[in-house]
């Protein structure tokens, strides 16, 4: 009886989980869903599990180390100024800029929200307005890289290990950059909140479309790879083989990069559904307990916002401050 009962809760679920799917399907493709600018800029910097925010922060420092770290390795290693003509390589220059650009937003957030906790414990609450206002810009880049260079990675990956890969080419380097990268793409995923919109693939078809010009022009004035063949990968041989070399650089934009993308998009749906079962949401993060108590200083007499559900931890204008004394909020 206990099995079938649940197995008839997980038929349930499914079932609702595919309706759920389709209306998130419809809503993806929305004007607004294309911007880069979030109405809520801390789903873009706190994870989404309840990870103490010393830890989060470490991983985005272990995280920008440790693919820096890995950049010089390979610059020192191949030793060319024809390094940054593959994709590969790019796509991890990418994220080594998309980890320094995430720490450094994370960075300062912590910053502003221990000042402002600081200035509100001591009443003066007009500073604390100018203190959160969020890095735009700084935001929307990493929202950016993070769509283009966890899309890349994917495709790189893929098409390293289906098109491009011989049993000489074996090296821990080749392994890292076309393996890791990806293995990293996922973690961060899956352990961060940032959303991942299905519009946003057309910044990355556009980056692989800007790939393909560099590539044609690369082969136009007779330039060759590190082995001083005249292509960059021996797919893309346009004096050999114009038509598989077309074909090949079509079917990367319109398919590879799309499919990438979308199973990028499913993951993050899958991490939410996971969020919303019974079991795991005591796991999650509670946004304002996060920032405003743990972030803040984690103190026992702390300063924290109350906030309608829709508004950002950093709307400084109109907050009921609350002081948080154990096992009751008291409002001042």
């Amino acid at each position: 009886m206990r099995h079938h009962c649940s197995c008839s809760q997980w038929m349930h679920s499914c079932k609702v989980m595919g309706a759920s799917w389709t209306h998130i399907w419809r809503e993806e493709f929305k004007v607004h869903k294309l911007h880069l600018l979030s109405s809520k800029p801390e789903v873009l910097l706190q994870p989404r599990w309840d990870i103490p925010p010393l830890i989060w922060l470490l991983y985005r420092g272990f995280m920008l180390v440790y693919t820096i770290s890995w950049l010089i390795h390979m610059v020192l290693l191949f030793n060319t100024p024809k390094f940054l003509i593959y994709i590969s390589r790019i796509s991890y220059c990418l994220m080594v800029i998309y980890y320094l650009v995430a720490f450094c937003n994370l960075a300062w957030a912590f910053l502003k929200v221990r000042c402002s906790s600081l200035r509100m414990k001591r009443g003066d609450r007009s500073e604390c307005e100018t203190l959160l206002t969020p890095p735009v810009a700084s935001l929307c880049l990493q929202w950016f890289l993070h769509s283009v260079m966890g899309c890349l990675s994917l495709t790189v990956t893929f098409l390293y290990w289906t098109l491009i890969h011989t049993p000489d080419q074996g090296s821990l380097t080749n392994t890292h950059i076309h393996v890791i990268n990806s293995i990293q793409t996922i973690v961060d995923l899956l352990l961060s909140s940032t959303p991942v919109h299905l519009t946003h693939l057309l910044y990355t078809v556009l980056g692989g479309i800007l790939y393909v010009i560099f590539v044609v022009v690369y082969w136009l004035m007779g330039c060759t790879n590190e082995s001083d063949e005249p292509y960059i990968y021996s797919i893309l041989d346009l004096s050999e083989r114009p038509l598989v070399a077309t074909l090949c650089m079509l079917g990367v934009v319109l398919l590879c990069l799309p499919s990438c993308h979308f199973v990028l998009w499913n993951m993050q749906l899958l991490r939410e559904w996971v969020v919303s079962r019974e079991r795991v949401r005591r796991m999650a993060l509670k946004r304002e307990v996060w920032w405003w108590v743990k972030v803040s200083g984690g103190a026992t007499f702390d300063v924290v916002p109350s906030l309608d559900p829709a508004a950002s931890v950093f709307e400084a204008k109109g907050l009921e401050v609350c002081y948080i004394i154990p096992s009751t909020i008291i409002p001042v």
